[in-house]
């Protein structure tokens, strides 16, 4: 294999989340951008086994009804009060789960597309239809790559469909749930909705699993996010400068933000080579501060919560109950 072909998977990461940002941008449609948009490209182009046990058609499907769903709550609580939103992002957290067992998935950026329009109170039906078009675009992007041979083909991964195994699969995500209300009570306490993005949920729901290969690398994992949130914050910061410069001063902004956006997400690539492997919400975290806006101390937030989900998923995983359980299926 050439090494244009091998670096395929790669380039087509950078210059999808550089279309995706210049798209919103120049539209200014601010809601299109799905931040677990870097864990998909990760894991559907960059990973070579199929990380989240799925097929092409569960892919775009699982996304897409998420998607609605959360938009659906959204709606739904958009005239009340913003606190509202935290115990509605823990009945998010359990639709999403929900849509993963009926179809028997593990396509945990589910969670960050369930949770993204409650956070953002987002009204706008753009942004179903746009991860909609994203689940096409990976897959379609996927099969030219398996066919340029910068990738092998990815073997079936349904799990089998048996009643126990679902009601295991309900179980497991019950009590998965349960860490996430204490993050819930503080982050309404503070006021603070940066304590939970939504690449933080994959992150959450990837460590409570103990078939997942990151659990073995918490510090690595850990650093990972952190550094991802701090070279977002920074390229998106440095997008402003940017576009002052005279050599960008008769461009849109939005060519100076896809830019620096392209410049994220390869500096969180290299970082991931770096660790132990590239952990797929790294890439998300590095794309969310171009939808939100600038936070300097999201990194710190990022670097608190990851702590504690990590730490809980720990205890989740080294629980008796969960040790009797048949892993293979949850």
């Amino acid at each position: 294999m050439s090494v244009i072909v091998k670096k395929l998977p790669q380039v087509a990461a950078i210059l999808a989340s550089m279309i995706l940002i210049f798209v919103a941008y120049t539209t200014n449609k601010h809601e299109i951008i799905l931040p677990t948009f870097g864990a998909l490209i990760t894991g559907a182009w960059l990973v070579p086994e199929n990380l989240w046990h799925y097929h092409k058609l569960n892919l775009i499907v699982s996304l897409t009804l998420a998607a609605v769903c959360g938009l659906m709550i959204s709606r739904l609580t958009g005239g009340w009060d913003y606190i509202v939103v935290y115990p509605s992002l823990y009945i998010g957290f359990l639709i999403a789960a929900c849509i993963l067992i009926f179809g028997r998935t593990q396509i945990y950026p589910c969670f960050g597309a369930m949770t993204l329009p409650i956070l953002l109170r987002t009204t706008s039906w753009f942004y179903p239809l746009s991860v909609f078009c994203i689940g096409v675009v990976l897959i379609g992007v996927q099969k030219l790559l398996e066919l340029a041979g910068s990738r092998q083909p990815l073997p079936g991964g349904e799990f089998p469909e048996h009643r126990q195994h679902r009601r295991e699969r309900l179980v497991y995500y019950l009590q998965t749930s349960v860490g996430l209300v204490p993050a819930l009570i503080l982050v309404a306490l503070f006021d603070n909705h940066w304590f939970l993005l939504p690449p933080l949920f994959v992150t959450y729901a990837t460590f409570c699993n103990s078939e997942s290969t990151f659990t073995h690398y918490p510090v690595q994992t850990w650093g990972q996010l952190v550094i991802a949130a701090t070279t977002g914050s920074a390229a998106f910061w440095f997008s402003g400068k940017l576009s002052e410069m005279p050599v960008f001063e008769m461009a849109d902004y939005s060519v100076s933000v896809s830019l620096m956006v392209g410049v994220a997400v390869f500096v969180t690539m290299l970082w991931g080579r770096i660790f132990h492997r590239l952990f797929p919400p790294a890439v998300s975290l590095a794309i969310t501060p171009f939808l939100v806006q600038f936070n300097p101390w999201m990194p710190l937030c990022v670097a608190v919560t990851a702590s504690y989900l990590i730490f809980i998923a720990w205890c989740m995983r080294t629980h008796p109950a969960y040790k009797s359980r048949d892993l293979k299926y949850l």
